[in-house]
């Protein structure tokens, strides 16, 4: 009951990062270019210290590409004026198909709710339908702790870089800046060198399939590959502001 009074388990559940880009999301703001990205680009870019130039709603990529739709459908729902939406994500991220031994705990907790329910496509039913216990997800004693149940999932996947969730998401994303007239900008985050051998394997041609040329044109060639000494786990960074200080220059002016 403690935690659920003013909603303190969001401060304390982990994952709390999420619950915060919500909050942040429907916050009017007088910042024109946001940024949307997994828990690098929340390193880069952290949500509870950008708010000005560029406002970070950037959290965990296990909230996949429609939580990301959220968190943006949010902002321009609370009367906020864009014309910069940046994304800021892994390849590996795109993968993302609510497949995730994390869906339940970090997509399914703060976001299978009825205010977000009528956004969901029949893709996203189908994956949500797979997941154990999705029913009681929102129950106060799982909703308030870091429970979830064990998921293994048996998708067969048939995707190398864009997952059909990802892929929809996109292009959900895509008809928004449409509607709002802001350029859509994706933007990857850097990589360890032993990753790149998974990144080289990966099937562009699932761009075209989705018509994401323009968004996808130069993200390949902007990857930074560096050293594996550079990360703590082999993502996240040990000292992540000297490329801050790089998007910043290059990116995001």
């Amino acid at each position: 009951m403690y935690l659920l009074y003013h909603d303190k388990y969001k401060e304390t559940v982990t994952g709390s990062e999420i619950y915060y880009s919500i909050f942040k999301s429907k916050q009017r703001k007088k910042s024109k270019k946001i940024l949307l990205g997994d828990s690098v680009g929340n390193q880069l870019f952290p949500n509870k210290t950008n708010n000005d130039t560029v406002n970070s709603l950037a959290c965990n990529q296990s909230i996949g590409m429609i939580g990301n739709f959220l968190l943006l459908n949010n902002y321009l729902k609370a009367g906020n004026q864009v014309d910069t939406v940046f994304l800021l994500f892994s390849p590996i991220t795109f993968q993302n198909n609510l497949n995730q031994v994390y869906t339940y705990h970090y997509f399914l907790k703060p976001f299978y709710t009825d205010e977000y329910k009528p956004l969901f496509t029949e893709t996203v039913k189908d994956q949500i339908s797979k997941i154990p216990l999705n029913c009681i997800c929102r129950n106060p004693l799982i909703l308030t702790s870091n429970w979830a149940p064990d998921f293994s999932p048996a998708d067969k996947t048939d995707y190398s870089f864009l997952s059909p969730v990802s892929a929809e998401y996109l292009q959900k994303m895509k008809t928004l800046g449409e509607q709002h007239n802001f350029r859509l900008v994706i933007l990857p985050t850097p990589i360890s060198l032993t990753k790149k051998a998974l990144v080289d394997k990966m099937d562009t041609s699932e761009i075209v399939k989705y018509d994401l040329q323009n968004e996808f044109k130069d993200y390949f060639s902007n990857i930074i590959y560096l050293d594996d000494s550079i990360f703590i786990d082999g993502t996240h960074f040990k000292k992540p502001l000297q490329y801050t200080a790089y998007y910043k220059q290059k990116f995001i002016k």
